[in-house]
């Protein structure tokens, strides 16, 4: 059961980052795992990073994929982590149920892991299982193992129907933390990308959803809200699938409601929030809330508001 990890810089390449990425992989002693990285456009590696990536076998580029329905994708930030035993539950999972789109429930990798990773077994506190793997791991292992042990003896999944729900569409849709069967990849389209992942979710009859967390990872509208946008604008609402059209529409409109709330909470530059409001403006389908488009304005002048609005 090939998996294929697929690394996509957020903008130039964090080596420190990847290198943590990359070690949490490769420390899971797991076959049939093969990493790939995109390197931003202009960057270049040093020879000791080259020859870093070459001892873990690291394709730049595309990587080559043989199409097979027990053959897996799936993109990764840098920054993102690997919760141990994530490949192993991973590999489990497609044997059981092999060429489906697989969703990952994740933890925040903007924020401390082990305070979530507690909290969510303090949330499971009164589960027997968890009781008794508890107990069994707390007579051998460190605080940390022992609650990762738990973790992964909590894991279950589910195989979803209701395709066409606005509420689990951003859990089947990110351009990162899916597992993508390789045999319905597209050649034609970026592999981290809303182009890729909307194909498949319209042509899929089940999803299979993890409900415990493997990995760690942020959402495109914190990270990186422009590449976000770009992939919610190239959506063409005129070609969707029968049903598809007014659904996407709608999530289209609360992503960019997202990225709005989060652009005016963080300190975004002053050429970040221009570009956003004027792709936003060019956009097919507009922000829920109109108001939450000048929320973005605190650092503009009423005139470019004016300009670009009114």
């Amino acid at each position: 059961m090939p998996i294929y990890l697929n690394i996509v810089p957020q903008a130039q390449l964090d080596w420190a980052q990847l290198t943590t990425l990359v070690g949490g992989a490769n420390g899971q002693h797991v076959t049939d795992v093969s990493l790939s990285l995109q390197l931003p456009k202009g960057q270049r590696r040093k020879k000791a990073q080259q020859r870093q990536a070459a001892a873990w076998s690291l394709t730049i580029g595309r990587p080559t994929i043989t199409p097979s329905e027990q053959t897996y994708l799936i993109n990764l930030r840098e920054t993102d982590r690997l919760l141990p035993g994530a490949l192993k539950q991973w590999q489990q999972v497609i044997q059981q149920h092999p060429n489906r789109l697989i969703s990952l429930a994740t933890f925040d990798s903007g924020q401390p892991l082990a305070p979530q990773v507690q909290d969510y077994l303090e949330q499971h506190a009164d589960s027997r299982l968890h009781l008794t793997l508890q107990q069994l791991a707390d007579s051998k292992l460190t605080t940390t193992n022992a609650q990762q042990l738990t973790l992964w003896g909590l894991q279950n999944y589910s195989v979803q129907t209701n395709l066409q729900s606005l509420k689990y569409l951003d859990q089947r849709l990110r351009p990162t933390g899916l597992l993508l069967p390789s045999t319905q990849l597209s050649p034609n389209l970026p592999l981290a990308s809303l182009q890729q992942t909307l194909p498949i979710l319209q042509s899929a009859t089940e999803v299979i959803r993890l409900h415990v967390p493997t990995i760690a990872r942020q959402s495109w509208a914190v990270t990186t809200p422009l590449t976000w946008l770009t992939n919610l604008q190239a959506i063409d609402l005129d070609h969707l699938a029968l049903g598809w059209g007014p659904l996407i529409a709608q999530y289209q409109q609360h992503q960019l409601n997202q990225i709005l709330n989060i652009a005016g909470r963080h300190q975004l530059s002053r050429p970040v929030h221009l570009q956003l409001l004027t792709q936003i403006k060019q956009t097919q389908t507009p922000p829920i809330h109109r108001w939450s488009r000048l929320g973005l304005l605190r650092m503009l002048s009423p005139r470019v508001a004016h300009q670009l609005f009114y």
